[in-house]
């Protein structure tokens, strides 16, 4: 994939290099941080790249001294934060915090003010499964489900066009379930969430947002795209299970200006899986819904790499694009 073949080969070459010197997995840079570092976060407080920014935040600032401030940046789907940081000082103190959407708008959107080549990924640690649930009167099993709505149209809700859950939902129905199936977007995912209360569509589609309301039994889980259950949803088995094996999951991605020094790109990354893999964090983490990984900014290059991919993919399928 040309997007980050250049990112990747930096961040291996600079891996390469590091290893020359003894402790390279936790490569210091004496001055940094060397001021207040500055979180632009690409959507609205509240929600859960904001929430994992401030968590993060906060940790850095006991960990380093160092004032830590999270700014919110709404706007053109985590483009405009983006953009922000892309023409950013490589300094290391301006740092982007956003989600699966810097993958999707690869191709989503035909235009931006900025590319993958201008930025790079420091860590990739915390995601969550795209999930559907219905209402509790309706068929509580997958593939119950779809044969009870065969013969009619699925309506199903999401944070809006172009979401994961949008996409990842759509994908499913058009090219795996072979379900007609058509897509109401609401503004944010509350408002998603309460239309499938009110039992007013059929599904939902979310990820992180849908959690408190399946706990409760309030609406009913029909399936995770994950490889594995998630601990805070025990009860809904994965796609895989119900016999469509499909994962897509949404992330959350601190990501850095290029020509940040490697080192530094280094330093953030082992700080932030330090950081969520410290037992109250972790444990706070894991209740909220979030699913832990532990990547090494090189495999955090590669894998968002995979992601444009996977995400360009279910595009192209739905057949979506944003001028």
């Amino acid at each position: 994939m040309r997007i980050l073949n250049g990112v990747i080969a930096r961040i291996v070459g600079a891996g390469i290099a590091l290893s020359a010197y003894d402790g390279v997995a936790s490569a210091q840079v004496p001055t940094y941080p060397s001021d207040r570092i500055n979180m632009t976060v690409a959507f609205a407080a509240g929600g859960f790249v904001d929430t994992f920014a401030r968590i993060i935040g906060q940790k850095l600032n006991e960990k380093w001294g160092k004032a830590v401030t999270v700014e919110n940046k709404a706007g053109a789907g985590g483009n405009t934060a983006a953009t922000i940081v892309a023409n950013a000082k490589p300094d290391g103190l301006t740092l982007l915090v956003t989600s699966t959407a810097i993958a999707i708008n690869e191709t989503l959107y035909k235009k931006r003010d900025y590319t993958l080549d201008q930025l790079v990924p420091v860590a990739i640690a915390v995601s969550s499964p795209e999930t559907i649930a219905t209402h509790p009167s309706k068929p509580s099993n997958l593939k119950d489900y779809l044969s009870w709505a065969k013969k009619d149209e699925i309506t199903f809700a999401s944070a809006g066009v172009g979401s994961g859950s949008h996409l990842a939902t759509e994908y499913f129905m058009k090219r795996l379930a072979k379900q007609p199936a058509s897509h109401i977007p609401f503004r944010g995912g509350a408002l998603a969430v309460q239309a499938a209360l009110g039992n007013q569509v059929d599904l939902v589609a979310s990820s992180f947002g849908i959690i408190p309301q399946i706990a409760d039994g309030k609406l009913k889980g029909l399936a995770v795209a994950s490889e594995a259950r998630v601990a805070a949803m025990p009860d809904v088995p994965t796609y895989t299970e119900a016999g469509f094996p499909f994962v897509a999951e949404s992330w959350v991605a601190v990501i850095a200006p290029a020509k940040t020094p490697p080192a530094i790109v280094e330093q953030l990354n082992a700080a932030i899986n330090e950081i969520v893999n410290e037992p109250q964090t972790r444990e706070k983490l894991l209740g909220m819904g979030y699913q832990l990984h532990s990547r090494s900014a090189a495999q955090v290059a590669t894998y968002l790499n995979d992601e444009v991919a996977k995400w360009g993919e279910m595009v192209r399928t739905v057949g979506v694009t944003v001028e």
